[in-house]
């Protein structure tokens, strides 16, 4: 069966539906691509956050230690 037989209404705008088609599929790839890569930027910031974690806290806690830096630190 060809598109002519199973809908003779639309057989005039074939070109255009099939366009149509395309244009639907080109968008929801764009729209998956776009969606895997903010999930990896999440992922990737988090990764980065996690790893500064202990760096972080050595520095606050040589902060805490050292007493002229506790004075030129302002607390919040």
């Amino acid at each position: 069966m060809d598109f002519k037989t199973t809908y003779p209404d639309f057989a005039p705008i074939k070109q255009h539906i099939h366009r149509a088609q395309v244009e639907r599929s080109v968008y929801l790839g764009h729209l998956i691509a776009g969606f895997i890569a903010s999930v990896a930027r999440g992922i990737g910031k988090l990764a980065d956050s996690m790893g500064r974690g202990p760096a972080a806290e050595r520095d606050r806690r040589a902060v805490e230690a050292d007493a002229f830096l506790k004075r030129s630190v302002p607390r919040y």
